[in-house]
């Protein structure tokens, strides 16, 4: 007898919302133990359903899955309403490999009504020479090889083909094909409640994956507090976006909230910006002037990069945690703060301490949130790239209708995204400009400038460096907007070079 294993975190999370639903759920994971190497993928597929909203989302989830398992061209998926019996079946939703949704009449209602009226799978290697498909039309028309057709519940079906491979499905991708479509079946019907809606997301962010969900929930929960929050996440995965979510969550939304890059401040110039100065402060200081702690006074201050702060300012921030006071350049007297403090860093202060007061680290590190990188959350780049398209276009003149192809997202996700959030925003305007440029309306890969197909199995040592080294700075400008000594700085390289190198790369097109 198969040994029951521990309930998946995932159905937990199920079960708050629908406790009759996780029961389901877990008697189908009991159920697939005999599936064996599946059920381990079957706690990864979880997630991303729960990370799926609607049932056409969750159709195209299975069939864009179910494709990249099997590795086959085509396919589509279908919920119906009728009588199967009667011939009387009218489709609700279908999600379909290309731009265009079939008709109906053209999918191959042989195999459909068979699973259908079975309620199991039906597989073939060869279907052109299977006598169970002989009657087939969209079949024998197409020369078909490899058919697969998987219920989803009881009113669904996943179908994929490959006209030109037979054997596309063999005993572990079956396994898998099975696992998905049952899984899928509970969320493609709509059994999934609704989640409370204060703990949906964070306001102006784009996303439904565990670690997302994890954040938002841990935001608000800091967002109720009066104390700092420290934001941590990589280069490009959006903390300035958090940070401002906490804001508008928290009881000084109705006050400014004020942005401080403190990597981008000059030295001489950062201590004023911050606190003010009082006249005859300093040599040019002809008349007294507010910091913009006190734009920030009844609102939230933000400061990016606070692991940049010189020493000296990092004395001063901290008794405004302190004590929530604070003196300006030149000032005898203490002012009181009435707002809030977020900072915001891309490397771990607590491991890498350096010239950063561990006082100071341990008043703010009292509320820590972490951004997940876009990598471990691919399963919302479908989402979030279509917000940012949206987003590109309501900035352009006549707002022009365009619209990410079901290749594009494929390829979005197959992508490692080391600059996060930011790389994939800047990546989608330069295709928008390439789309529009070519007077088409549909974003395909070839409109990806950085796209980077899978390296020759022949490529030599020196053509794999160059490949590396172009992917690399051509990233580093796109996440610094393509200005040029910004990206030599993250590269650790001189202007100089990097502007020899492009030239060079400009010569050879």
């Amino acid at each position: 007898m198969a040994r029951r294993t521990r309930m998946p975190d995932a159905i937990e999370q199920v079960a708050l919302l629908d406790p009759q639903l996780a029961r389901r759920l877990e008697k189908d994971f009991d159920r697939l133990l005999i599936a064996g190497e599946a059920l381990h993928w079957a706690h990864e597929l979880l997630p991303q359903f729960l990370a799926t909203c609607g049932p056409a989302a969750c159709l195209q989830l299975l069939l864009s899955t179910g494709k990249r398992l099997a590795q086959v061209p085509s396919g589509w998926a279908v919920t119906w309403t009728g009588e199967p019996d009667n011939g009387d079946v009218s489709y609700s939703a279908v999600a379909a490999s290309g731009a265009d949704i079939p008709d109906p009449s053209t999918m191959s209602s042989t195999v459909v009504y068979e699973v259908i009226q079975t309620g199991r799978p039906s597989w073939s290697d060869d279907a052109a020479s299977d006598a169970r498909f002989a009657s087939s039309q969209s079949v024998q028309s197409f020369g078909l090889r490899s058919v697969a057709c998987i219920p989803i519940g009881t009113r669904g079906a996943l179908y994929l083909h490959d006209a030109t491979e037979p054997g596309r499905f063999d005993p572990v991708t079956r396994a898998r094909l099975t696992v998905l479509c049952t899984l899928g079946a509970h969320f493609v019907h709509q059994e999934v409640p609704a989640p409370d809606e204060s703990l949906e997301g964070l306001p102006g962010l784009v996303g439904r994956s565990t670690g997302m969900t994890e954040l938002a929930r841990t935001a608000h929960a800091f967002a109720a507090m009066p104390w700092p929050v420290l934001i941590l996440g990589e280069t490009g995965t959006g903390k300035e976006g958090v940070a401002r979510a906490v804001h508008t969550l928290s009881q000084v939304s109705d006050g400014e909230f004020v942005a401080v890059n403190c990597g981008a401040i000059p030295s001489e110039l950062a201590e004023s910006l911050l606190f003010g100065h009082e006249r005859g402060a300093f040599t040019g200081a002809n008349t007294s002037r507010e910091g913009l702690l006190h734009r920030a006074q009844g609102g939230t201050l933000f400061l990016d990069e606070v692991g940049e702060l010189e020493p000296r300012l990092q004395v001063k921030l901290l008794r405004l945690l302190q004590e929530n006071t604070f003196e300006k350049v030149g000032g005898t007297r203490a002012l009181r703060f009435r707002g809030r403090v977020v900072a915001a860093t891309h490397r771990p202060l607590d491991r890498h301490l350096g010239g950063f007061r561990e006082d100071l680290y341990y008043r703010l590190a009292a509320c820590v949130l972490r951004v997940p990188p876009l990598r471990d959350r691919m399963e919302d780049v479908p989402a979030l790239a279509e917000h940012l398209v949206a987003r590109a276009l309501e900035a352009l003149p006549g707002q022009p209708q365009i619209e990410l192809g079901p290749r594009a997202l494929t390829w979005l996700q197959s992508r490692s995204w080391p600059g996060n959030v930011r790389e994939l925003e800047n990546l989608l305007r330069g295709a928008i400009a390439l789309c529009i440029a070519s007077g088409e309306t549909t974003l395909q890969p070839t409109h990806f400038p950085l796209q980077m197909g899978a390296p020759p199995e022949q490529e030599s040592l020196m053509e794999a460096t160059a490949r590396f080294q172009q992917q690399k700075v051509r990233t580093a400008l796109a996440l610094c907007d393509g200005n040029r000594s910004q990206a030599a700085k993250r590269l650790g390289v001189s202007r100089q070079w990097l502007h020899r190198l492009l030239q060079r790369w400009e010569s050879d097109e």
